[in-house]
């Protein structure tokens, strides 16, 4: 793929204060879609990471990534979520939530919920046999905390809506199965009913937060698939999969497991010109790479000199293997046991504090001419 026309921005919508001091990003044309970190900074960045992983998610599911391609992050919005004394917190209400929500914005949400849940309840059984930490919640217990959620949301836009099922159903998969299929039902309803005008567009419940339709159904999606997250993260921490992949120091002769990384964290601007991105990695000093059979999952590379100077750049790690430790596994592969070299790297906004554990510091003194195309 060669040049092309500029990728529109991710349109990003950020919620300060989220979940006891958070900062929370929604990708506000994928409802659901969404990133949190503990400083705005970093959870603007790892937005184009969490368009990645979505769009991954969705071809896995043979469904389509509605945005194209990846491109650069703007803010259009912000909102502090608030806290009560008692510690309830009231969510972001933001103007993109008060938009009408046309039957194209309606199915593919509801396909999105249905494709969480089949994920969910691929991995349940196999969380069942590990040994839970500290405080988690079993996999029943996320299951039921899904389901008495879906039909606590059911009701915030009409407190009038009922659940028909039993809430302390023995059986979890299948309590899932129903508040999941009564959920997908009610919002139905809800939209015919706020298209016909016979339910208030915008209702303020009894802890004074604001809901709309639109942030009804962002909600839904995105507690689904954050669990989803959730429980495969802890999955492969409990199989000790990173411990599997095999690490790969030779160079890369096809760029093509390259460009599928790079483009599972939104960076879609590298990947295309694949020509031009086998020759930077040709220029590299050293190429280190960790491999899940013959799909690259993670990468980093280092140029300049190797004795006085050296730049660690391109540091990506697949949004599937996030959180396992790859990155510092290959930053320590590539730095290894050199005191003489002044290592350098451009952090994404944010991870200040990360990088700092390998000895980096803010250096005042650097000068960039910033890349023109």
């Amino acid at each position: 793929m060669h040049g092309g026309e500029a990728a529109p921005p991710l349109r990003l919508g950020v919620e300060i204060g989220y979940d006891d001091g958070n900062v929370g990003a929604w990708l506000l044309d994928v409802p659901g879609a969404f990133g949190w970190a503990r400083n705005r900074d970093a959870a603007v960045s790892q937005s184009a990471s969490v368009a990645g992983w979505w769009r991954d998610w969705l071809e896995r599911h043979g469904d389509t990534w509605p945005l194209g391609a990846v491109g650069p992050t703007e803010v259009v919005e912000e909102v502090a979520a608030s806290v009560l004394e008692e510690g309830y917190e009231r969510n972001a209400t933001f103007s993109h939530d008060r938009r009408p929500v046309t039957i194209d914005d309606l199915e593919p949400a509801l396909r999105r919920l249905e494709y969480a849940r089949i994920d969910l309840l691929a991995i349940v059984d196999r969380l069942g046999m590990i040994e839970r930490a500290g405080t988690e919640r079993s996999a029943d217990e996320v299951l039921r905390h899904l389901a008495t959620a879906e039909v606590w949301l059911g009701s915030r836009l009409d407190p009038g809506a009922r659940f028909p099922g039993r809430t302390d159903e023995p059986d979890a998969p299948a309590l899932l199965a129903s508040s999941r299929a009564w959920a997908i039902d009610n919002l139905r309803r809800l939209h015919a009913a706020s298209g016909a005008g016979t339910i208030a567009p915008e209702r303020t419940d009894g802890r004074g937060e604001t809901w709309t339709l639109a942030k009804v159904i962002r909600r839904y999606v995105y507690h689904s698939v954050d669990h989803l997250r959730e429980l495969e993260r802890r999955l492969a921490l409990a199989d000790r999969r990173a411990e599997r992949l095999r690490l790969g120091t030779g160079r890369l002769t096809d760029v093509a497991p390259l460009v599928r990384l790079l483009r599972s964290v939104g960076w879609d601007r590298r990947t295309r010109d694949a020509e031009r991105l086998a020759r930077a990695i040709d220029g590299s000093r050293a190429v280190v790479g960790l491999w899940d059979g013959d799909e690259l999952v993670a990468v980093a590379r280092e140029l300049g000199d190797g004795e006085f100077n050296a730049l660690i750049s391109m540091v990506v790690v697949d949004p599937r293997w996030q959180g396992l430790g790859l990155a510092t596994r290959l930053i320590e592969t590539l730095m290894g046991d050199r005191p003489g070299v002044r290592f350098m790297l451009n952090a994404a906004p944010g991870l200040d504090g990360y990088y700092a554990r390998f000895g980096f510091e803010r250096d005042t003194s650097a000068m960039v001419r910033p890349r023109r195309a």
